[in-house]
């Protein structure tokens, strides 16, 4: 296999306008909540001076990105994705405005902060499920692995810089430029997004008369039901659960590298780097055929390398061990990303998607828990060597029972075999979504 074909394959930003203005707008979602993560806490504790404050602000825009999600599953499934996108956006750059005023105003409010933290999260966690929902229709199947990765890649290097450019403009001009530049970059993608043809999800006669309860719900019943989607989430439950080694650097920092600040930075980006590094040397993903094996063993290995983070004894190799992780997390996600977008039909892609993301919020909440639970039992280097064991040994006991992700099979993987053999590259289209053949027996 050539050097290149190990790259991130870009063909289907080279190949379908549309997807190119989905990740555009992506991009620039990411970046605005990046923004909207170092606003929000700088300008509530400058004006509180509450650490509880800041924390509980956390919280309601947390609850509120959670609702989102599963609402946006359900939206995305129902309404004309396009239609979708173009509001959630408008609506996002809007709250964005509202606290840009709210910073100017002579006196800003508090509870304004809070209000309009919970609006954008709730409504871009819609928007995101929306524009999520809507890419196996605008490439071919065979391009979802590079498809997934281009999204990973965008999330690693917008939370790498987001907060980073967000410091920057606080400390140049106030946080009142923080949600200008995070509303302008907004509202400017809503043209472009305006462009995009009409995305309604499959006609189905489920949906008739179903109310929006019953129409989440049979969203959980699909993800259930559906082995490999479940097998899928179990997995990602599993990775969330060990996503919380950042609650363990700061002591492991104190007891190993005498509390350096600067070490504890680098320790934190070290993780995202890697994961950014396994996003661009991902080409190789979309010929393994084997997604589901090879999802789980890496998923072992990053935590295998985080295991080896408690022995390190010196600073760069704590780094390379924590990239190690990353890499191996990223082609993880990425993985798990192409199976349930290849295995769930058109018409529960909105309701799969937001599922998946509504686990990211919620599980690295419980890993950071039970992160902190072991730091309390352990001190930090013998935590992380026993938070990574106890990982690895359920990513094992995954792998060998969880048959249906094991055995799973990408047929997918001949049409890119094939594809390459003659040189080119099938053109998008939009009206396959990949999960046409999928008949209602195959999804009990």
């Amino acid at each position: 296999m050539s050097g290149k074909a190990l790259l991130l394959d870009l063909s289907p930003l080279r190949e379908s306008p549309p997807f190119r203005s989905i990740v555009i707008a992506r991009t620039i979602a990411v970046f605005g909540i990046g923004m909207l993560i170092v606003a929000v806490p700088v300008q509530i504790f400058a004006l509180t001076g509450s650490t509880a404050h800041v924390g509980f602000a956390s919280t309601v825009t947390g609850v509120a990105t959670l609702v989102g999600l599963l609402t946006g599953g359900v939206l995305a499934d129902r309404y004309d994705r396009r239609r979708l996108i173009v509001w959630t956006r408008t609506l996002c750059g809007l709250a964005f405005v509202g606290l840009a005023l709210n910073a100017a105003s002579a006196a800003p409010s508090v509870w304004a902060i809070y209000a309009l933290g919970a609006v954008d999260g709730a409504i871009g966690a819609v928007s995101i499920t929306a524009l999520l929902a809507v890419t196996p229709a605008l490439i071919p199947e065979n391009s979802f692995a590079a498809a997934g990765a281009i999204n990973a890649l965008t999330v690693q290097l917008g939370m790498m810089a987001a907060p980073a450019l967000g410091g920057v403009v606080i400390a140049t001009g106030g946080v009142t430029w923080n949600y200008w530049a995070a509303a302008a970059g907004t509202l400017l993608t809503v043209p472009l997004l305006a462009t995009l043809p009409e995305l309604r999800p499959d006609e189905t006669d489920e949906t008739d008369g179903e109310s929006p309860w019953e129409s989440l719900t049979g969203g959980f019943r699909f993800a259930l039901s559906r082995n490999i989607v479940r097998s899928v989430l179990i997995v990602g439950t599993i990775a969330l659960l060990g996503g919380g080694v950042g609650v363990l650097i700061p002591a492991f920092v104190e007891q190993r590298f005498d509390g350096d600040p600067r070490t504890a930075g680098l320790l934190y980006s070290a993780t995202a780097v890697g994961a950014a590094m396994g996003s661009v040397g991902s080409g190789w993903i979309g010929r393994v055929r084997r997604k589901g094996y090879v999802l789980v063993l890496a998923l072992a290995a990053s935590f295998l390398a985080l295991a080896g983070v408690g022995l390190a004894p010196m600073v760069w190799v704590a780094l390379v061990l924590l990239a190690v992780a990353g890499a191996f997390g990223a082609v993880q996600e990425i993985m798990a990303y192409t199976v349930i977008q290849t295995n769930t039909p058109d018409r529960l892609l909105g309701r799969a998607n937001s599922l998946w993301s509504a686990q990211n919020v919620f599980g690295l909440s419980v890993g950071s828990a039970v992160a902190g639970l072991i730091g309390t039992a352990f001190v930090a280097s013998t935590a992380l060597i026993v938070y990574g064991v106890i990982m690895v040994s359920l990513s094992v006991l995954a792998l060998i029972s969880l048959a249906s992700l094991r055995d799973y099979v990408d047929h997918t993987v001949d049409d890119v075999v094939d594809h390459s053999l003659d040189g080119g590259s099938p053109g998008a289209t939009p009206e396959h979504s990949g999960t046409e053949s999928l008949e209602p027996e195959e999804l009990r």
